[in-house]
């Protein structure tokens, strides 16, 4: 498994290329913005998009969604309770709507759920806090952690759906996950998991109830 990461948008939100080097099938995680840039990544490396997976449906994770889609034939995937914030007027509240066209999701992640892209494998974990819709997915030994879980911090709390109660609990569950994974998170640095049970406040306080 090959993992490529785009630093993309004004909030350099990172979208990841995940590959399988032997057959080429991809799966494009959160592509928050420049598309053409995300394409020409994806035809320069050889890669056939299989799914795009969005860990949440904030503006800055999905606005290059429906390009990517139309491009590819790519199915798009996010959690239900997310949905909703895939619609032109919530990406205009953000300013970010002049040239975006909602995607419509093809498949809806749930817990629990293994979602296959040709070759690859990622299971889905519903981990709310951030959004209620939010999920992390886990592919071999990497997490993508959309903006649930950063180096040594968590996501925002304070928007809408968003609850640190939720948060914590998610904390949790992915502290008492066997092993240890490569954490690719939303935004900013990459991480382990072992680390992040050591040294980040805010799961430790998550392990403490």
């Amino acid at each position: 498994m090959q993992i490529r990461s785009l630093a993309v948008g004004m909030l350099s939100t990172n979208c990841y290329l995940v590959s399988d080097e032997a057959t080429g099938d991809c799966a494009v995680i959160d592509p928050g913005a420049y598309a053409n840039r995300i394409l020409d990544a994806v035809k320069q490396n050889n890669l056939t998009v299989r799914v795009v997976l969005l860990t949440h449906g904030h503006y800055d994770h999905i606005l290059a969604s429906t390009a990517i889609v139309e491009a590819t034939g790519a199915p798009l995937a996010i959690h239900r309770e997310d949905e909703w914030l895939l619609s032109a007027e919530e990406a205009r509240m953000f300013g970010r709507a002049e040239r975006y066209r909602p995607p419509k999701p093809d498949r809806y992640l749930t817990d629990g759920a293994r979602i296959e892209a040709g070759s690859l494998c990622f299971q889905v974990l519903h981990t709310p806090g951030h959004t209620a819709g939010s999920c992390v997915l886990l592919c071999e030994n990497a997490m993508f952690s959309g903006d649930t879980l950063f180096q040594e911090s968590c996501g925002r709390t304070d928007l809408e759906t968003g609850s640190m109660e939720d948060m914590l609990r998610s904390l949790k569950r992915l502290s008492l996950l066997e092993g240890d994974y490569s954490v690719f998170p939303g935004h900013e640095s990459f991480t382990t998991l072992q680390y992040e049970r050591e040294h980040n406040l805010y799961m430790r306080e998550a392990q403490r109830r």
